[in-house]
């Protein structure tokens, strides 16, 4: 709704919903600024996408092109991104939302006209994107965008402001998918084992949104490639050992090319069937500090039954991510007291809970918990 205008997005369905629609309204001339809220509906419920009320509502600036309110450039939880667990508060009705706010632009590179003839001092009528007014690696638009100046050199190779491990470079090259300089991003390629006795490895969509879900309950944006950002792939079945592991990393991932620009933004999970080298079966396992497998088969045969399957992948590969992020597990098995007397300590990261849980721990439950959220490090993988 802008300025009392209301526009309805057609009913869409699914877990991840791409692209619901664009409203476009005429303002008058001589306003500087507009109100819009945003409103979601999920499964005929009044759906929560705000922090102190269910929806969101934002003021527009229509000279520089920014908005403010329960949304904003540094925001914690992402610019043009709000979800229903902002307010700590979780329910069946929270929801995650995704949006972008423009205006008519006479050369279509998203720099408001008011901006390029008062600041920048640019050719309103000449589209600019791509170009590096100051030479330090990213756009003017993207600059723009993110409240840097075009025109002042920055070391945006170097900067990693939200200590993601990502340098700004790589968040605008990561701009089409959500990346923001100033919120946490983690983004993972999957490839999959090829098919083999009748067991294909997976992991199902349930599971990843599971996780997503968990890490958006703490402002961090987890992106998994399944094939959408232009990564995963099937790889041929063969028996795995630690050195053809890294073989495949080389083939698969950075594609023979050690400067792949790839390495450094995703982690890299193998979707497998076993490995044996460790003497007996296991749900995953790191090889790299940016790189672990998950046993797709291991995980089947122990937990065959959907909700069990679905459970045990999310819960198997986010113990795995963990180790990336800096977190240790608790290794315990039912015939040690220790694993009796870790009850409290529900996180997928103890054994106990490994096939059971998909998060991590808050350290708010009491005897042998751990605060595990505050004590992860996205920028772990690529040291």
């Amino acid at each position: 709704m802008v300025n009392g205008e209301e526009w309805k997005s057609n009913v869409v369905t699914g877990f991840d919903v791409m692209n619901v629609g664009t409203a476009t309204f005429d303002v008058p001339d001589d306003k500087k600024e507009v109100e819009i809220k945003i409103e979601v509906t999920k499964n005929g419920v009044h759906g929560d996408i705000g922090n102190e009320s269910n929806d969101v509502i934002v003021i527009y600036d229509l000279l520089n092109g920014t908005w403010h309110g329960d949304d904003w450039r540094g925001d914690k939880n992402g610019y043009g991104h709000t979800s229903g667990t902002e307010d700590g508060k979780y329910g069946e009705d929270d929801c995650e939302i995704w949006f972008d706010i423009t205006e008519n632009d006479f050369d279509g590179d998203g720099i408001p006209y008011w901006v390029e003839t008062n600041v920048y001092h640019t050719d309103p009528e000449k589209d600019n994107r791509g170009e590096d007014m100051d030479g330090d690696g990213v756009p003017i638009e993207w600059e723009w965008k993110w409240g840097y100046n075009p025109f002042s050199y920055e070391e945006h190779s170097k900067l990693d402001v939200d200590k993601d491990g990502l340098q700004n470079d790589e968040e605008y090259m990561m701009a089409d998918w959500f990346a923001d300089p100033f919120r946490q991003d983690i983004y993972i390629e999957n490839d999959y084992m090829a098919e083999h006795n009748g067991i294909k490895p997976i992991m199902p969509e349930e599971a990843i949104q599971m996780q997503y879900s968990a890490f958006t309950k703490h402002n961090i944006m987890l992106l998994i490639d399944t094939g959408q950002m232009g990564g995963s792939e099937e790889i041929p079945y063969e028996s795995l050992h630690w050195d053809n592991l890294h073989e495949l990393y080389e083939k698969y991932f950075l594609h023979g090319n050690e400067n792949n620009p790839r390495k450094g933004v995703f982690h890299y999970a193998l979707i497998i069937h076993t490995f044996r080298d460790f003497g007996r079966g296991v749900g995953g396992f790191n090889f790299r500090r940016d790189a672990f497998a998950v046993c797709s088969a291991y995980i089947q045969r122990w937990r065959p039954w959907e909700e069990g399957m679905i459970i045990g992948h999310g819960g198997s590969y986010m113990h795995e991510l963990g180790h990336q992020l800096g977190l240790p597990h608790l290794k315990v098995f039912p015939w040690q007291l220790l694993y009796w007397l870790s009850g409290h300590y529900k996180s997928c990261m103890n054994y106990r809970y490994n096939f059971k849980i998909v998060d991590y721990s808050d350290g708010s439950h009491g005897f042998m918990d751990r605060d595990e959220w505050s004590a992860i490090d996205p920028q772990r993988f690529e040291r």
